[in-house]
């Protein structure tokens, strides 16, 4: 097989994995109230059910604090296959399980196999790829994952119409995609000292002596945490909030959730291009923004057709959000330690999808800020949050102003 036939088949292999953490969550979205309807007589199912979905991520985030230090010292592959594995035979439990509590048992293994998954690719992307190539590789990543996201939410949608737990069976995918994850992504080569042999030019990533990155470290993962909490109360409030405007045709409620993936799709495409002329600050500013007027617009929306347009508003700041920040981290981690440092921030993320529905639920009945009551106010206080959240690369931006240099040009130096 030839090189350049072998390198396009590794990039695939290692995007489609990718796909199945986003499917974790995506799938049941549209679902969560029809199975809360179906479980009605059971005591506070509605947030039972919101924690069908958010179980996972705080399983994940359990999980991949651990994850990365068994990838770095056994290998990227065994884990990923496993894992891969796993996610088949634990998330299609919810399709003949008519208990809930055992659908929630299911879904913490399935975020444990997903810790793996997700950590796993993003540190083999962090192993094969470098520069702009990297940066290519992950906005394909985030373009791919947020279509496939859609796609996963369009078609728990349409599972409605016969029943909802025939949406559980969509992750029996992981397993067409497992024989091309044995066959075409290889181990990272080591050497002798059992060190990754990875050819690395313009970042920190062949420095043995490097250590974690502690400053870009906590920044990204504090910056990672606090945006999921607010940008999670789309998937999580969105099958809830719809029933206010009287949207009772399954596939337009599937619609509505999978709008801020499909434009986050697009804008992630970009990435390589957008990332090429402007700095990582300038980047998050401009995603911020975007993000924050969505929530805006889903707080004071009048139709349902505004929220499609605030919900496609937000995710085309997600969309550049997610390479942006994976792309700083990964410029700053070495080799011997990105496992870890990928694991804790898989961590972050996924305990700010987990705390969300809970913080959300907690505030919902007292919330009445300029008239907006319930979710409508629960989305205008995360737009106000998400402004808030621009201090921070604004003030970064400032000091590299200050200095006359970029931070991505010399990755000794953080801020």
């Amino acid at each position: 097989m030839k090189e350049k036939t072998k390198s396009f088949l590794l990039e695939l292999f290692i995007l489609l994995s990718g796909t199945l953490t986003v499917m974790a969550g995506a799938i049941i979205a549209p679902i969560l109230k029809d199975m809360a309807d179906f479980f009605s007589d059971i005591p506070n199912i509605n947030l039972i059910s919101k924690l069908v979905l958010s179980v996972t991520s705080l399983a994940i985030a359990v999980g991949a604090l651990f994850i990365g230090v068994i990838i770095d010292r056994f290998g990227r592959k065994p884990v990923l296959v496993t894992t891969t594995i796993l996610y088949a035979l634990f998330g299609t439990i919810g399709f003949y399980a008519m208990n809930i509590y055992v659908i929630l048992v299911s879904r913490i293994l399935l975020g444990l196999a997903v810790s793996g998954i997700m950590t796993s690719c993003t540190t083999l992307i962090g192993d094969y790829f470098s520069g702009e190539k990297r940066n290519q590789v992950l906005g394909f990543q985030s373009t791919l994952m947020s279509f496939v996201g859609a796609l996963s939410i369009l078609l728990g949608g349409a599972f409605l119409t016969i029943s909802w737990n025939y949406a559980f069976l969509i992750y029996f995918i992981s397993i067409i995609f497992l024989p091309g994850i044995i066959i075409f992504i290889p181990e990272p080569k080591r050497n002798t000292d059992d060190e990754l042999v990875v050819e690395i030019s313009d970042d920190d990533s062949n420095d043995s002596n490097a250590g974690f990155p502690i400053k870009v470290g906590l920044l990204s993962y504090s910056f990672m945490f606090l945006i999921m909490v607010v940008y999670f109360f789309i998937p999580s409030q969105f099958s809830f909030y719809l029933s206010d405007f009287n949207v009772e045709k399954k596939f337009l409620v599937g619609l509505a959730i999978a709008f801020p993936a499909i434009f986050s799709g697009i804008a992630s495409f970009f990435f390589k291009f957008i990332k090429k002329n402007l700095d990582t600050q300038l980047i998050f500013i401009i995603n911020l923004i975007f993000v924050g007027t969505g929530f805006f617009l889903l707080s004071f929306a009048p139709t349902y057709w505004v929220i499609l347009l605030g919900s496609a508003i937000a995710g085309l700041g997600w969309g550049i959000f997610m390479p942006n920040i994976n792309s700083w981290l990964l410029l700053h981690t070495p080799n011997k330690i990105r496992g870890r440092v990928v694991g804790l921030f898989t961590t972050m993320l996924y305990m700010g999808q987990f705390v969300s529905p809970l913080i959300a639920e907690s505030i919902i009945p007292r919330i009445n800020l300029f008239g907006q009551m319930e979710i409508p106010g629960l989305f205008l206080i995360g737009g106000i949050a998400v402004f808030v959240l621009l201090l921070m690369p604004i003030t970064l931006l400032l000091i590299h102003i200050i200095n006359n240099k970029k931070l991505d040009d010399k990755p000794s130096e953080v801020l």
